[in-house]
Order: structure tokens, then C-alpha cells, then sequence
């Protein structure tokens, strides 16, 4: 078993300069990251198996929850990281939340909705309500469109995970 190793994520200095490059076949690489200030260095962490860099991700995260440690294999960041754990108090890197989408997707869809009625109404006399509804209808319906879709699809996991079929 080898003792962990730290790689710059880049060094200038090197010509190979990607970390994933100065690793082999078998290392894996944890990545560690926050929003709350934590000052994470510029380095990933590497080590001799999976097992060993998972049970480092998990005592990180369980020791400070505002980090999420994300795996990945000698390959790099070439499709999916292997394993992603987050810790209780992390914050998204940007993701929308599902408050955002909701509240966001109906204020857009109803709001144009009432838009393009208020026009409908007037007989479109007036054609900037119906013109500005339409624009917002579209963005509004996506939005609750992509929570409902994800609402679904967790419902529909639950219920394979309680019945036993967990793989999908």
C-alpha cells in the first residue's frame, strides 16, 4: 500500500503539466472543494485504490460537512467522476434549486399567461402584453416542466428502492 501522494492540479514547471497526467493506471484522485471560504489548495490527493480514496473523502466530508470531495480515476475528468460525496452543509456549485424553480417557473408562466389574457381581452389592441407573455411562458413552462420531471423520476427511484430493484 502507498502512502498518499499530493499533485498540483497544474504546475508550469512540469511538462506535463494536467495532474491526471503525472498518475498510473490504478491511482485515484480526490478533489476537494467549498463555498464557505475553507481555502482548499490548488491540489488533488492521490492514492493506490478506490477504497483508500473513498474512506479519505468520507472522514473529510464527515469532518468538515461545508466540503464536497469528488473521485476520479487516472483517466481524469474524462466523463463522470467515480464518486461524489458531499458533506451536510455544502453549498451547490451553481445549481438552480428546486425553491428557485418553482417559485421562478410560475411567476414566469402565470405571469404570461395573465399577460397574453390582458391582451386577449383588448381584443389584442394593445400587443405588447400578449408579445411579452409569450416570451415568458416558454422559460416559465421549462422550468416547471424540469421540476416536475425531476420530482417524478425521485418518486419513481423511492419506490424501486423500497421494492427492491434499485438498479434502474
Amino acid at each position: 500500500m502507498k502512502a498518499p501522494r499530493e499533485l498540483p492540479l497544474y504546475d508550469p514547471n512540469l511538462r506535463e503539466g494536467s495532474w491526471n497526467e503525472r498518475m498510473v493506471e490504478g491511482e485515484y484522485a480526490v478533489h476537494s472543494s467549498s463555498f464557505d471560504g475553507a481555502g482548499f489548495a490548488p491540489y488533488c490527493t492521490v492514492f493506490g485504490g478506490l477504497d483508500e480514496a473513498e474512506e479519505f473523502a468520507r472522514e473529510r466530508v464527515a469532518a468538515q460537512p461545508a466540503v464536497r470531495c469528488t473521485i476520479y480515476d487516472h483517466r481524469g475528468m474524462i466523463g463522470a467522476p467515480l464518486r461524489d460525496l458531499r458533506g451536510s452543509k455544502y453549498k451547490g456549485d451553481g445549481d438552480l434549486t428546486p425553491r428557485f424553480r418553482r417559485w421562478a417557473g410560475s411567476m414566469l408562466f402565470f405571469g404570461g399567461i395573465i399577460l397574453v389574457g390582458i391582451d386577449w381581452v383588448s381584443d389584442f389592441r394593445l400587443s405588447w402584453p400578449a408579445l411579452i407573455g409569450s416570451r415568458l411562458l416558454i422559460p416559465g413552462l421549462v422550468l416547471l416542466f424540469t421540476e416536475a420531471m425531476i420530482v417524478m423520476h425521485a418518486r419513481i427511484d423511492r419506490r424501486r428502492a423500497a421494492a427492491g430493484g434499485g438498479a434502474r
